[in-house]
């Protein structure tokens, strides 16, 4: 490639690397998720001003160093929508950064899908209005249902019926999400827990709302926990690692409990 490529994205995550220049984690329409090096970073408020942070959209221009090269360069950036604001309300913080985790641990390499890089954009418009934990449910069965490992739902993820699942029906992570009464018996994964037809049928509505609208989808409080477990394993067991952001969300609701 010759020239610099223009897209838009985000940043996932930044390191920085000697005196002034960072590694940029960034997920993007035209290139899918790259590491880039920024030389001057820090300290070129030209080429990147507020560009780099990891609330905002941005128009970037890359280049690849060299045939074969995992890290590409990253020559311009110039934000379009900055997202900072988010910051200032730690759990709106936290659950953005989980949706930045989840892309970064999900999508492959240099694989394009538009759409992921307007779900997180997505997320973060929604998310100026407050934390829901309806909004994140929708989130994450949107994001797995764009990488192919969508949650199955509306049917048996072992046999494939839609019936037998509103009594008796368990959540298994291993194969997929909802598995029906007859099958239910032969799911003994790390895991496996049973799935009350309220919280299914909660996780369908989530499923079916857009990003927009998914803070409206009202749910119980037992309903509302045990949808979140059910979904942080099934994430867990994709990403096949605890997730820092849950840690980090958990600690600041142990905090806001704290008198």
């Amino acid at each position: 490639m010759t020239g610099g490529q223009p897209t838009d994205g985000v940043v996932l995550r930044v390191t920085a690397v000697g005196e002034s220049d960072l590694v940029v984690s960034l997920f993007t329409r035209e290139l899918g998720r790259v590491s880039a090096i920024a030389r001057g970073a820090r300290s070129s408020r030209r080429r990147f001003g507020g560009a780099l942070g990891v609330l905002v959209h941005s128009e970037l221009v890359l280049a690849r160093r060299s045939r074969g090269a995992e890290l590409w360069n990253l020559e311009r950036a110039t934000a379009i929508t900055d997202h900072a604001a988010l910051a200032a309300d730690p759990v709106v913080l936290g659950h953005a950064s989980y949706g930045l985790e989840l892309v970064r641990e999900l999508t492959p390499a240099e694989v394009p899908d538009p759409a992921v890089l307007d779900l997180i954009v997505a997320l973060w418009g929604a998310l100026a209005a407050g934390p829901s934990p309806s909004l994140l449910r929708a989130f994450e069965l949107a994001l797995c249902e764009l990488l192919g490992s969508g949650v199955a739902l509306d049917r048996c993820a072992a046999c494939g019926r839609g019936d037998d699942l509103d009594a008796g029906a368990v959540f298994d992570p291993g194969r997929g999400g909802t598995v029906c009464r007859t099958c239910a018996p032969t799911s003994r994964g790390l895991g496996v827990r049973p799935l009350p037809a309220t919280v299914r049928h909660y996780l369908c509505a989530a499923a079916a709302a857009s990003i927009a609208t998914a803070a409206a989808v009202v749910v119980a409080d037992d309903d509302r926990v045990q949808a979140r477990d059910l979904m942080l394993a099934f994430v867990g067991h994709l990403v096949g690692k605890p997730l820092r952001s849950v840690a980090f969300v958990a600690q600041v609701h142990a905090g806001l409990r704290s008198p």
